[in-house]
């Protein structure tokens, strides 16, 4: 009879934990299980920060321009400039918990890059002299595009377009078309933004 194959994240505690040395087996054996303990915990939790992020069908791609604290509230403030569009503002989850921390510590170190923002809107309760809640657009996860002066993927700039022209892709086809723009690869940013700033429409929001 062949022996049971060890579970994933026991093999991986005992890689974490090293070799056993002899005569501490049941102190090793401990290490391994609250190392296993905690490696469940994480996975759950990355489990639920992708669902989160493969739900935020919204996004933005930009300029990340600063980031700033909001101390009212305990989150950051996020501020990216789209090309094409008005400067935008995002507020990060509260700093408290550790996917705000993340997000913040994040766009930190990418001020001055392109991005792309995955964004959420959040409702928040009703205060004293409310009649409604608010709602609150909230940085989920950011990704790093590359320099500023770099070039767009491909991909990201016929989203821009299309997402541009509220969602038209036969318009956005043919605007690509008359900016001249590559029918394939990447974009120069400089003249991307140049092709958004021409729409025939208004550029229009990822809007909440």
């Amino acid at each position: 009879m062949n022996a049971p194959v060890p579970h994933p994240l026991i093999s991986a505690a005992a890689y974490a934990a090293g070799t056993c040395t002899p005569g501490l087996e049941a102190a090793w054996r401990k290490r391994v299980r609250r190392l296993a303990i905690d490696l469940h915990l994480d996975a759950v939790q990355v489990a639920a920060d992708i669902a989160r992020i493969e739900g935020a069908k919204d996004r933005v791609r930009g300029i990340l321009t600063r980031v700033e604290m909001e101390e009212v509230s305990n989150r950051g403030l996020i501020y990216v400039k789209p090309l094409g569009r008005m400067e935008e503002r995002f507020r990060t989850d509260r700093l408290e918990n550790d996917a705000g921390k993340e997000v913040y510590a994040l766009a930190q170190s990418l001020v001055g890059r392109f991005v792309r923002v995955y964004k959420d809107i959040e409702t928040t309760k009703v205060r004293a002299g409310q009649e409604r809640p608010d709602k609150v657009r909230v940085a989920v996860h950011l990704v790093d595009l590359g320099p500023v002066d770099g070039a767009v993927p491909e991909a990201d700039a016929k989203d821009m377009m299309i997402r541009a022209l509220g969602g038209d892709k036969d318009r956005a086809a043919a605007a690509w078309r008359a900016a001249g723009l590559p029918n394939s690869g990447s974009v120069g940013q400089e003249q991307l933004e140049a092709a958004l700033a021409g729409l025939p429409a208004p550029v229009q929001s990822d809007g909440e």
